[in-house]
């Protein structure tokens, strides 16, 4: 209340009078506008690359290729420096499509996460996808190196364990910090052991003072975990075996390139992979270990039909179950190797083996693992959970509709759940999460919703509602056999580890005109959906205006319409004023709580409006000097809006 009567007063005061030589403090402090703007914030810009361009190619697909390219086409890209490649991976397509994964590189170093894709086809580079950093600062507390043989100890003092169950590896890697958004050259330690419980961690550990700059898992939990429930669903399967004497295993060695699917019990122990399951006839009497070998195998023979996938790698890799893991453990996971799956407490959970979506939710964290290897952190996180899921589903109707033997593969609202069959098993009907209705399970289904947290990643199992919904309503429109297509094709093929929610729309639409044709159906329906959740590129004409080293010119008596479009977005601009003029700056159809601050070339505050939800803000300040002074549109308290522009009309008299 105080800020709101305080407010109206501070405007009334500067309608009526013609200049102030004092100015109280705000209500709330505000962060010194020039504090972020070092000369590592000015510099830093990342790029979108995802640009049509035709180009013909001479020489080789290599990384000197590409690189010519696009410095070639700095200005297009928005670039105003060089950029160095390292090439990662390169497949070809059904399409004719030769698609080359590139890591950016600095002084020699690749740029951990930022990655890019070249389209080819006929020779003629086609379309460029991911991002780049332009201008990189790299923080240096030192000039001296610590040795590697140090960076792993320091990797290895930060657990508990009672031995490693590989030796760790470490490669030098520029990582960008998230708590501070620098970048720092680290040593990237691979650390894993599976007592007293699973770990495998990435700990980037700064090359010049040894600080540990961050500590990332590598392990993919099934959701935040309510319950559990255990044993399968009392149907009979059909088992491939593998007899040794007398003896019958759960192991599958009837895949091709010598992989194989093997299945293994703890013993409800938290350690893995354990012992092969057996028994002395073909008869396996083990619940839990016969729906996942079972539903291992309906996985892998999904992405076997679907897209002629050889294992979760592409490349022939053996599948590994363990089941048992501990005791009463509610949860199931992806450690980075292989799958491991609780036996619930049975009253949250049944054993989570026992439900196909959660099995191909586990193994489809594999296919990404091995393509996009999208960052497990906020929205690129939640996208993460979200194809999981999303294929999950897709996996679980295929088999329910037997179309690997010529059903027809049905869309049914009430599929489009996850983990129904081991989630609270005396209550009926209910499910863990819900892509035709997250909210039913506490997920936002629309940007307007994303929960902005710290915890669990950046909240990447709740946000996952958010593309599940897309996800859903375009299965919805177009049927599951498209849909699964067009997920595949974007995953493997446009996606890279910093694909956030809009570049996963621009990456899905760009799949289905590949698929279907650029004004298809198809193509619309995609765009569509992710518009229906708030998912769509802003119009905002003046980003990056976030700091005061950013602001954006502008002029008297022009209006301006712009968004606020996250609960930390600060839109600044700029504008020339001559000494003695006043300076009248409204603020309209404000859709949130939104304040106005006025600033001048020293940084310093000299003048504010602070009015209540919805009202119009406004400023009339006489300037005390010629030159530029800085305007300030924010949200109070996160207040913001992706949907509702407001308009600044600044005027001079």
């Amino acid at each position: 209340m105080f800020k709101k009567l305080f407010s109206t007063t501070l405007v009334l005061l500067f309608a009526f009078t013609t200049t102030t030589s004092t100015l109280a403090s705000p209500k709330k402090q505000m962060p010194n506008p020039f504090e972020n703007s070092t000369q590592q914030e000015i510099k830093m810009k990342q790029i979108n690359l995802f640009h049509d361009l035709d180009v013909s190619l001479e020489g080789k697909l290599d990384e000197n290729t590409i690189e010519k390219v696009i410095n070639e086409n700095k200005d297009k890209f928005n670039l105003n420096n060089q950029i160095k490649l390292q090439k990662v991976s390169e497949f070809n397509d059904e399409l004719g499509f030769t698609h080359l994964k590139f890591n950016q590189k600095f002084n020699g170093i690749p740029i951990e996460g930022q990655e890019i894709i070249a389209h080819v086809k006929n020779n003629t580079l086609k379309k460029i996808t991911g991002q780049i950093i332009d201008n990189i600062t790299i923080v240096k507390e030192s000039t001296s190196v610590l040795p590697e043989t140090q960076a792993i100890e320091i990797a290895k003092s930060q657990f508990q364990f009672k031995e490693l169950r590989t030796p760790p590896t470490t490669k030098v890697v520029i990582y960008k910090n998230p708590n501070d958004n620098k970048y720092y050259q680290t040593y990237k330690v691979n650390i894993q052991y599976n007592e007293p419980e699973i770990g495998n961690w990435e700990v980037y550990i700064d090359v010049y003072s040894g600080k540990v700059i961050s500590i990332v898992s590598n392990i993919r939990y099934d959701g935040v975990v309510y319950g559990n429930g255990t044993a399968v669903d009392g149907t009979t399967k059909t088992l491939i075996l593998y007899q040794q004497g007398s003896y019958y295993y759960t192991k599958d060695i009837t895949r091709p390139t010598n992989s194989y699917i093997n299945t293994t019990s703890a013993n409800n122990r938290q350690t893995y992979p354990g012992t092969t399951i057996y028994s002395t006839t073909t008869t396996i009497n083990d619940a839990a270990g016969v729906s996942a070998h079972y539903y291992a195998g309906v996985v892998y023979q999904f992405y076997k039909n679907m897209f002629n996938r050889n294992s979760l790698d592409n490349n022939g890799m053996s599948l590994i179950s363990t089941v048992h893991y501990g005791s009463k453990y509610n949860n199931a996971f992806w450690d980075g190797t292989q799958m491991v799956y609780g036996d619930g407490d049975g009253t949250l959970f049944r054993a989570l083996s026992g439900d196909l979506d959660v099995v191909a939710h586990e193994m489809t964290h594999g296919v990404i693992t091995h393509t996009a290897n999208l960052t497990y952190k906020d929205q690129s996180g939640a996208l993460n959970e979200s194809l999981a899921d999303v294929f999950g589903v897709l996996v679980q109707t295929y088999d329910k509709y037997n179309v690997a033997n010529g059903g027809q593969w049905q869309f049914n609202v009430s599929d489009w759940v996850i983990g129904d069959d081991i989630y609270t098993p005396s209550t009926p009907g209910d499910a863990l999460r819900s892509l035709a209705n997250p909210t039913l399970y506490n997920q936002p289904d629309h940007m307007n919703n994303y929960v902005y947290t710290s915890d669990d990643n950046g909240g990447v199992h709740i946000n996952s509602g958010i593309p599940n919904k897309a996800a859903f309503l375009i299965a919805q429109n177009i049927g599951c056999e498209k849909t699964a297509r067009i997920y595949y094709r974007a995953l493997t093929t446009y996606f890279t580890s910093s694909t956030n929610f809009y570049n996963a729309r621009l990456g899905l639409i760009q799949s289905a005109k590949d698929l279907y044709g650029t004004d298809s159906t198809e193509a619309q329906t995609v765009g569509w959906a992710f518009d229906q959740v708030g998912i769509y590129q802003t119009t905002d004409l003046y980003e990056p205006n976030d700091t005061i080293s950013q602001a954006y010119r502008v002029y008297s008596s022009t209006s301006y319409s712009s968004y606020i479009f996250t609960p930390t977005d600060k839109d600044f601009y700029k504008i020339y004023v001559n000494n003695g003029k006043y300076l009248d700056i409204n603020l309209t159809n404000v859709p949130g709580d939104y304040d106005l601050y006025l600033y001048n070339q020293s940084g310093t505050l000299v003048a504010y409006s602070e009015n209540g939800y919805g009202s119009s803000e406004r400023i009339v300040y006489k300037a005390k000097y010629t030159g530029y002074y800085y305007i300030l549109v924010i949200g109070y308290n996160g207040s913001y809006s992706n949907t509702q522009k407001y308009t600044l009309t600044p005027y001079i008299y």
